[in-house]
C-alpha cells in the first residue's frame, strides 16, 4: 500500500475521517490551540470536549461526524480532551504517538 493510499484510508467503518485527518486532529489537539500537551500550561476541555469540538469544527467536520468520532474516542478510553491524547490516540491509528 502506498503512503498516499494509507493516508486516505478510513480506519473506522462508520466514521468518515481519513487517517490523515485523524492525525491532523490529534496533533492540533496536542498543540497550542488544544490541550497544550507537554507544555507547562497544559489544559483540558473536560468531558464536553471543548478543544476537540473546536478543532474538528475548524477542520470543517460536520457535527454529526464529530459526534460519531467522539463516541469512538470514548470507546477507546478518551472521555475528555486530554484522555483522547493519552488513551485513544494510539488505538485510533494503531501506532505510537509522539507524545
Amino acid at each position: 500500500m502506498s503512503k498516499n493510499t494509507e493516508q486516505n484510508e478510513k480506519p473506522w467503518k462508520r466514521i468518515n475521517l481519513t487517517r490523515f485527518q485523524i492525525k491532523v486532529f490529534l496533533f492540533r489537539l496536542a498543540g497550542p490551540e488544544g490541550c497544550r500537551y507537554g507544555y507547562k500550561d497544559s489544559r483540558c476541555g473536560g468531558s464536553e470536549y471543548t478543544y476537540a469540538r473546536k478543532i474538528l469544527g475548524l477542520m470543517q467536520i460536520s457535527e454529526a461526524e464529530q459526534q460519531k468520532f467522539l463516541e469512538k474516542c470514548q470507546e477507546l478510553g478518551g472521555f475528555c480532551d486530554c484522555e483522547i491524547l493519552m488513551n485513544a490516540a494510539p488505538r485510533l491509528l494503531g501506532e505510537d504517538t509522539p507524545w
